[in-house]
C-alpha cells in the first residue's frame, strides 16, 4: 500500500514539491505506527513497526531511513566519526541529509547527477568537479552499480579524497565474480540480468574490493551478523567497504 501510494504521488505532484515537504508528509504517516517496540537510530522514533517495503526492506515512517541507512549511520557514528570533517555524499537520502546538515561536520556537501535526490551539486562522479584531495570522507552508497566506467569513478574517488580519508561504499553483491556485459542494454535486459533497470553490473564483494584497491586504496569489508539490530530494523548478512587512501 505505502509503495503503491508513493509511486501515486511523484506521478501527480510535482518532484520539488515532494522533495521540500517530504517530512511533512511523513510527520502524518509515522501517526499510525506510534509504539515502543522498535526504533530507528537515525531519526530516534519509537515504533509499533517499520512499515515493510517489498524488496528494499523495513522503512522508518518518519524519516524514511532503510536498513542499510540505519547500518550507514551506525558504523559513521562508531567507526569513522564525522566531527570536523568534509563530507562528500553521493545521492544522498534525505533522513541522512537531515542529521548531517545539523551536526559539526566542517563542511557537508551533498551531490546527486540525475536529480532524483535534493543535494547541492550534480556532479558527475565520472569526471568530478572538485580539486585533488578536497574531503576527509566520501559516501558512496548504491551508486557505483549504475556506473558504466566504474574504473574511471573510482580514479576519481581517490583523487578527490585527502590522504588519510575514508570511501564507504555499498552496493547490490552477489557470490562469486562480478557479472558485467556490456551488451545488456535495455531495461527490460537489466532488470533480468542486474536486478534494476538502471544496473549495469552486479559486484562481488571480492571482485569490487579488487576493483578499488588496483586504483590505489586501500580496503577494509565489514559484514554484519548479529541478532540485536532486529530493534533498529537492520539486516544480517550485511556488507559494506571502507576505501583509504593512504
Amino acid at each position: 500500500m505505502y509503495e503503491h501510494l508513493k509511486h501515486l504521488a511523484k506521478k501527480i505532484l510535482p518532484k520539488r514539491l515532494l522533495q521540500n515537504n517530504e517530512g511533512f508528509f511523513r510527520s502524518i504517516v509515522a501517526l499510525q505506527y506510534k509504539g515502543t517496540k522498535y526504533e530507528c537510530n537515525v531519526c530516534g522514533i519509537q515504533l509499533s513497526n517499520f512499515i515493510e517495503l517489498e524488496r528494499k526492506g523495513k522503512l522508518c515512517p518518519k524519516c524514511g531511513s532503510l536498513p542499510r541507512t540505519r547500518r550507514l549511520y551506525r558504523f559513521l557514528s562508531e567507526e569513522i566519526k564525522i566531527q570536523h570533517k568534509t563530507i562528500l555524499h553521493f545521492s544522498p537520502p534525505a533522513s541522512l541529509r537531515n542529521v548531517f546538515q545539523k551536526s559539526d561536520a566542517k563542511q557537508y556537501v551533498t551531490t546527486d547527477y540525475e536529480g532524483e535526490f535534493k543535494a547541492d551539486k550534480q556532479l558527475n562522479i565520472e569526471a568530478i568537479d572538485e580539486p585533488d584531495a578536497a574531503y576527509d570522507l566520501i559516501i558512496c552508497y548504491h551508486v557505483l552499480e549504475h556506473i558504466p566506467n566504474d574504473r574511471t569513478a573510482m580514479k576519481e574517488l581517490f583523487r578527490i579524497l585527502k590522504t588519510g580519508g575514508n570511501c564507504i561504499i555499498q552496493t547490490p553483491f552477489k557470490e562469486g565474480a562480478i557479472y558485467e556485459d556490456e551488451a545488456i542494454q535495455s531495461e527490460a535486459d537489466r532488470l533480468k540480468h542486474f536486478g534494476q533497470e538502471d544496473h549495469v553490473r552486479i559486484y562481488s564483494v571480492n571482485g569490487l574490493k579488487n576493483r578499488l584497491e588496483s586504483v590505489g586504496f586501500q580496503v577494509q569489508v565489514y559484514t554484519f551478523t548479529t541478532s540485536e539490530n532486529d530493534r533498529f530494523g537492520m539486516r544480517n548478512n550485511e556488507t559494506l567497504l571502507r576505501a583509504v587512501k593512504e
